[in-house]
């Protein structure tokens, strides 16, 4: 037996002694290696992949050192690893192939073609040990084998593009870290250079995203460090030029699309656009379905998915959106290892939208869940990491709520603290600063209103200053802060809350960015409630006996999208007298913008536009007298609108009405406060007003159908006298009281109402011997404007009509007066009338009569468009003009229209102070004068007033003069109310501009 053993340990030492033996032993576990390697791409059993580790471990320790195929067995057992770290996710699989691979390495010559797979492999392992580890000892090796790669890859190396990425993340990765501004212009760069249509890994065990999550939220970093547009212009426009050559069965599709979904979120949380929040959620849904279920990366496009739906919910307040949040945040969680670094903004997320939940249910275990998520999220994130601000932000406003809730203190103490520690980590510049100010703010004032310490309030007045004068600012963090502060006059001085107003009022036309089309714009008026603020601001103004600061407070917030589109429009003849480059380069970057009917697809275009508009003013800000070009206009200027008679404006509040006149350009304001009457109040005779004229069958603001041949109930005409009779009562007779009382007894007047008023006919008030010509117009600088234009010596008129349209898809009844309607007027105008009748009126050849004439007569069907004002039309012969194609028009000759139609003076009921109605748009585009109509009229009044108004005119010569145009329909109207005619069926005409 010993002899036996003996002999055996002879035999085993002479194996290892002969190299020979040694391969042979090396080759057979190789062998097995690769038999249990291919069964395990068949069977994925993890066991088999085991067995393959194990054998090709063995294959390489006992192929001796300088052995032609040991190379080659590392290399093979570099694959294994890299499959059991595509299963397991364990580091230490991660670790063993850079042990491999410096191992092969090891008298590579400089020049040999596989050193740069060799170093970018490495740049990848230490990517995913950071992404692990979150260490820099582990980023700056990925950096440092990175830039090898690039430095060793030979020219036209088929994964440069994959090389560049690579960097690209790990400078992102260290940006984030550390906040240098080279790490993110690195990041830039080498994005920037990665072109290529796919993105190749070197190493089949590294998937296609590198260190993961970094490149999907790489290009919003340079936004999130500037806070300018132009980044997020110039990130979308790359990364929808890489999708677009990106083939189907890339396995890059999937990161691709979440990289364009993340640059959509970004650039929505910046101009509140609904093009780019539905971009946002058609390529995260993209993303997760390109995705397999099983992905390791499935949890960041839950993540995006959450942050999208969080987001539109915020814009439609639908529970469905909510829920789907909270279902893609509990899904991104359950699919995130829990040591992962990434855990941190999975519960940051669903912190969020707990907190959402709970401002919808007020139930306290949302808020006690949010919570406890955002204790997490602030917990896992490294205390410098960049983003760790947004986390001490979102913790701090959860203790907020619930102080607001459960009033104790020590919640509001976290409150605070967690607001010094959001200002301490955002860095001075960046565009997050001024909210993280107004938070911290906000705490010192409700601590202030708690203990009464002076210091308190000093400190939040301090804050609330600097985060006004943030130069990075965003306009909606500026807004939300300005508004804030207006609501908090108890314990702020007057001239803070003047300055917050006036600091909104400036931050509008950002708010309002000139690069969104006009229908977005309307929406931002719309959910941010400006008509209430404007109303606000009115009244504290003249509470604090600043009532000419009132009067500008009140003209900005009249037809501000009108008024951008005049802006863009206009020559600006002082500023080419100054400086002709720089009123060329104002030109070339608004003429673009110009248009009420712009595209989705112009709108990206238009982006950049309006930014080099922006850049263009600052420079000329900067020239002296012109400090405050295109800036919200001052008294001096708005006072000459009453050159030519007074001016007054009516607002309304939930405690008054405030009456401001401008009674000549010379004198201050009057203001005529009206304490009894409120808005509620307003509001509810404007709903009486609309049930009067629907129990004549006369469609309202509210319903809208054409011009009615037949109408029955006369009896309701005591409710229309009802709502006439208190206008007059309480609204108009004081007014003319004021008048009277400063000498005016008669001739023009002009009404600029805003809110609930624009619905209501104050006009039709006044008594019939009344002797004063009434006129509305939208805003102070519309008439202004009106009086300042000059226009060709052109006494020609078109009168166009449509008895009937060729088609009947809005069921528009024959107008059978219309005819009679023209004849009249062209016999007043004699040889200086052309008609334009029936198959001649079409879209086209109106459009073309009203961007060419002086004088036009309109006599059709009008229709006002309750989902978007901006398609109210003049329905021709063969279809409809919409006001959009109006407004977008040049008309440099236009002085006056006559627009005998119906619903061509009604507004949108949601844009009571934009002017959204034909008429309204007709003054916008150019014309100084225009007659239309609140509500269908009668048929067989257009001739009668049409001819009352035309003799006016013209007078006693044949010169029309536009300035008696309002003197003629007030005849037209008396004379109509003399003949008996019934007070809804005269009460619609009026007349606009000068």
């Amino acid at each position: 037996m010993k002899h036996t053993k003996a002999s055996n340990a002879t035999r085993k030492k002479t194996n290892a002694e002969d190299p020979k033996n040694d391969s042979l032993l090396a080759d057979e576990h190789q062998t097995q290696a690769d038999f249990h390697f291919a069964k395990y791409d068949e069977t994925r059993s993890l066991e088999d992949l085991e067995t393959a580790i194990k054998h090709g471990l063995l294959a390489v320790t006992t192929t001796p050192e300088h052995h032609p195929k040991r190379v080659d067995r590392r290399e093979t057992l570099v694959l294994f690893y890299g499959k059991r770290f595509q299963r397991m996710r364990d580091v230490d699989d991660v670790k063993a192939i850079i042990k491999l691979t410096l191992s092969n390495m090891v008298g590579i010559p400089q020049g040999h073609p596989d050193l740069s797979g060799k170093y970018q492999r490495l740049a990848t392992a230490y990517g995913f040990i950071y992404k692990k580890t979150g260490s820099l000892e582990d980023l700056e090796p990925a950096i440092k084998y990175g830039r090898l790669a690039l430095v060793k890859a030979p020219r036209n190396y088929s994964i440069l593009a994959g090389i560049q990425q690579g960097l690209a993340i790990s400078y992102a990765e260290r940006y984030k870290k550390l906040g240098h501004m080279e790490d993110l212009q690195g990041a830039l760069k080498y994005s920037l250079l990665s072109v290529a249509s796919t993105l190749e890994i070197s190493s089949d065990w590294a998937d296609s995203e590198g260190l993961g999550q970094g490149s999907t939220t790489f290009f919003s970093y340079n936004f999130r460090k500037s806070g300018g547009i132009e980044d997020l212009e110039s990130d979308l426009e790359y990364v929808l030029s890489v999708l677009a050559t990106t083939p189907d069965v890339n396995p890059a599709l999937a990161e691709r699309f979440q990289i364009v979904a993340t640059s959509y979120i970004d650039r929505y949380k910046r101009t509140s656009m609904v093009e780019d929040l539905e971009g946002a959620l058609k390529y995260s849904l993209l993303a997760e379905g390109a995705t397999p279920d099983n992905h390791p990366h499935m949890a960041s496009r839950h993540e995006t998915l959450s942050t999208s739906y969080i987001l539109k919910h915020g814009r439609t307040g639908e529970i469905k959106d909510l829920d789907a949040a909270l279902n893609h945040g509990m899904a991104a969680v359950a699919a995130t290892p829990e040591d992962s670094l990434d855990m941190s903004f999975r519960h940051q997320t669903l912190a969020v939208s707990h907190h959402e939940k709970y401002k919808m249910t007020m139930d306290m275990v949302d808020l006690e869940v949010a919570l406890k998520y955002s204790l997490s999220a602030v917990a896992k994130s490294a205390e410098d990491h960049p983003d760790i601000s947004g986390k001490y932000q979102t913790l701090a406003a959860l203790y907020t709520t619930k102080y607001k809730i459960v009033g104790n203190h020590k919640d509001l103490e976290a409150a605070l603290r967690y607001n010094l520690l959001a200002v301490d980590a955002t860095p001075d510049s960046h565009p997050d600063m001024a909210k993280m100010q107004s938070n911290l703010a906000r705490s010192y004032s409700e601590k202030y209103k708690k203990t009464g310490n002076v210091e308190d309030l000093h400190q939040a007045s301090k804050l609330f200053k600097a985060a006004l004068e943030q130069p990075t600012a965003l306009p909606q963090d500026i807004w939300d802060i300005a508004l804030h502060l207006t609501m908090q006059d108890e314990i702020f001085s007057t001239q803070d809350i003047l300055n917050a107003h006036t600091t909104a009022f400036k931050t509008l036309p950002s708010l309002l960015w000139l690069g969104s089309p006009v229908i977005n714009r309307h929406s931002i008026l719309i959910r941010q409630d400006i008509v209430t603020f404007v109303s606000q601001a009115i009244t504290f103004a003249l509470q604090t006996s600043h009532t000419e600061l009132a009067v500008e407070f009140f003209e900005q917030g009249l037809s501000i999208t009108h008024k951008q589109e005049l802006q863009l429009k206009n020559h600006h003849d002082n500023l080419h007298e100054y400086s002709s480059i720089l009123s060329h380069r104002l030109h070339k970057v608004s003429s673009p913008l110009q248009g009420f009917s712009q595209t989705m697809s112009s709108a990206e275009n238009n982006h950049t536009l309006a930014q080099k508009r922006v850049e263009v003013l600052a420079e000329i800000h900067q020239e002296p007298g012109f400090e405050d070009f295109l800036l919200p206009l001052k008294y001096p200027y708005l006072s000459s609108a009453a050159i030519h008679g007074p001016v007054i404006m009516l607002n309304a509040n939930p405690h008054q009405t405030n009456v401001m006149i401008i009674l000549s350009p010379s004198l201050p304001p009057v203001h005529l406060c009206l304490s009894g009457v409120l808005e509620s109040t307003v509001r509810s005779y404007a709903e009486k007003l609309k049930k009067a004229l629907n129990s004549f069958s006369i469609h309202s603001r509210e319903i809208r159908h054409g011009r009615p041949h037949k109408i029955d109930n006369i009896s309701s005409d005591e409710s229309l006298r009802s709502v006439t009779s208190w206008l007059w009562k309480v609204i108009v007779e004081p007014i003319f009281a004021v008048l009277n009382q400063n000498g005016l007894h008669g001739a023009r007047l002009w009404w600029c109402p805003s809110g609930p008023y624009t619905y209501l006919p104050l006009h039709a008030a006044a008594p019939i011997e009344s002797a004063f010509i009434q006129s509305y117009i939208p805003s102070l600088q519309s008439l202004i404007q009106a009086n300042m234009k000059a226009t060709p010596l052109d006494d020609t008129l078109t009168a166009i009509g449509i008895v009937e349209t060729s088609n009947n898809e809005g069921h528009w009844s024959r107008l059978p007066f219309v005819e009679k309607e023209l004849d009249v007027v062209t016999l007043i105008f004699g040889k200086k009338a052309q008609q334009l009748k029936d198959s001649q009126a079409t879209t086209e050849d109106v459009l073309k009569e009203i961007q060419s004439s002086s004088w036009l007569h309109i006599a059709c069907h009008g229709h006002q468009n309750l989902e978007n004002p901006l398609k109210s039309s003049l329905i021709v012969y063969d279809g409809k003009l919409e006001l959009e194609s109006i407004l977008d028009s040049d008309l440099p000759n236009a002085k006056f229209v006559y627009l005998s139609a119906c619903e061509t003076a009604m507004g949108d009921s949601k844009l009571v102070n934009e002017a959204m109605h034909l008429a309204g748009g007709f003054l916008a585009a150019g014309f100084q004068g225009a007659i239309g109509t609140l509500w269908s009229m009668p048929d067989a009044y257009g001739p009668k007033v049409a001819e009352v108004v035309y003799k006016n005119i013209l007078g006693e010569g044949d010169v029309p003069d536009v300035r008696k145009a309002a003197e003629g329909l007030h005849l037209a109207v008396q004379k109509l109310r003399r003949s008996g005619a019934p007070l809804h069926q005269w009460m619609p005409f009026i007349h606009l501009g000068i």
